[in-house]
């Protein structure tokens, strides 16, 4: 038929894992970011256009980082810094985990994405563009 596309059948090669196999992801894996739990406040719909670029690019630099080559980096570089969860001045949202790592990465200066890991993906809650999540 023409104009309609047809599924895909999901296969696995040396290079490529059918998405329904369960492979364990360790801190060797790539970093995957995750937007989908960002709050609302502390959204991209709420940055500038220079901070979406830079968030952008700052995505882009890590695309090719492994979690333990991130946590080698300097915090105020590519790096990332543990947060105090008491030390938030927001509310953690429902089903982050009791026992997930609060992490902050920086995106604009030292302008912070802040999150937490869960495998290889970070999930971004908060883009801090005026610094008002936790204590700086």
């Amino acid at each position: 038929m023409k104009g309609k596309l047809k599924k895909p059948v999901a296969q696995s090669t040396k290079n490529i894992i059918s998405p329904s196999t369960d492979v364990p992801i360790k801190d060797e894996g790539y970093i995957v970011f995750s937007l989908r739990y960002i709050q609302k406040n502390y959204c991209f719909s709420e940055c500038q256009p220079d901070e979406k670029q830079a968030l952008a690019e700052s995505l882009f630099k890590r695309r090719d980082m492994t979690w333990l080559s991130i946590a080698k980096e300097p915090k105020h570089g590519l790096g990332f810094e543990k947060i105090n969860r008491k030390s938030l001045n927001v509310k953690v949202p429902e089903g982050v985990p009791d026992d997930a790592n609060i992490l902050a990465f920086r995106f604009k200066g030292k302008a912070p994405m802040v999150g937490y890991k869960e495998n290889n993906l970070f999930y971004i809650l908060w883009l801090d563009r005026n610094f008002s999540v936790y204590p700086h």
